[in-house]
């Protein structure tokens, strides 16, 4: 950028400078950051202040770099310079600064700029971040689903572990037509126990007549119903009348017959069954309800 030589002469090159760097929306520690020249020299080559300057020497190289910074040419900065100098008053000018002045000036260009150690750092975070993903590539570990893993065994612990043991004591399912037929046979009527609200572990055992040995006659067919949710369903055991009962959610319910045993359930109920501790597949939904019959639906 060149000047007029009316600008040249209505102002001095320190309000060019600042006017200009104003312009630009810079700041005194912007340019100082930029030409390492401490921010006391900028202010005072702004100010027309050449008595603070340090050596004519460095003097000028302070105007060169404070030109090509601003886009300005050196050539006429340093003109406008000369010539305002020439008019200044002699004294206090020190044609060579004090050693401890041109130490302090010379340490001022020659400083590194102070983002480096922050850009070297992120350089380093970035290295690292870069290493870690090749080596989740190449191994093929996803850290999402680990930590989403981690998570949710820490919040159903309880679940899990309950998983496990039904899983581990989980039986193959068997044929029930030859369970039913190597069931045993038929036995004279008795009273049959026929539990509503009370779990399995709170159920007495059932006291059956003796056979003529003196061992004590089993049931026949042994339904246990363990309720995922509150559930109403519908029961009815050899020949007595068909009755309603609630199962609670968590609850174990089990029940004995000599003959047979009809359960009536909701369609989309979640209730498991297991008859003589062999798990029972619920048969399809018909007008929204479960309808099983034992033995019936399970010999056909």
């Amino acid at each position: 950028m060149t000047f007029q030589s009316a600008d040249m002469e209505n102002t001095t090159i320190g309000e060019l400078l600042r006017e200009t760097r104003i312009k630009r929306g810079l700041d005194l520690l912007a340019v100082a950051e930029e030409t390492k020249i401490s921010p006391r020299n900028l202010q005072a080559i702004e100010d027309g202040n050449f008595s603070t300057l340090p050596a004519e020497v460095f003097t000028r190289g302070f105007y060169i770099m404070y030109a090509r910074m601003l886009s300005l040419d050196p050539d006429e900065v340093l003109t406008m310079y000369g010539l305002e100098r020439k008019k200044s008053p002699k004294t206090g000018i020190h044609t060579t600064p004090p050693p401890n002045r041109l130490a302090q000036d010379m340490a001022n260009m020659a400083e590194r700029p102070t983002s480096l150690p922050s850009s070297y750092f992120c350089l380093v975070v970035f290295i690292f971040l870069l290493f870690g993903a090749f080596l989740c590539w190449y191994f093929s570990w996803n850290p999402a689903s680990f930590l989403s893993e981690k998570l949710r065994s820490l919040e159903e612990p309880q679940i899990e572990q309950v998983m496990n043991e039904e899983t581990e004591q989980e039986k193959p399912e068997l044929n029930f037509a030859a369970a039913m037929a190597e069931a045993p046979q038929p036995f004279e009527k008795r009273s049959l126990f026929s539990p509503s609200t009370v779990t399995a572990a709170t159920t007495q055992p059932i006291e059956y007549p003796k056979a003529p040995m003196g061992v004590p006659v089993q049931p026949r067919y042994s339904v246990n119903a363990v309720f995922q949710e509150e559930t109403s369903l519908s029961l009815q055991i050899d020949d007595q009348s068909e009755h309603t009962l609630a199962g609670k959610s968590g609850e174990s319910i089990t029940w004995h017959a000599g003959k047979k045993i009809t359960i009536t359930l909701p369609g989309d109920t979640k209730t498991r069954l297991t008859l003589n501790n062999i798990p029972v597949e619920l048969p399809q939904a018909t007008n929204d309800t479960i309808r099983l019959s034992i033995p019936e639906d399970l010999l056909r």
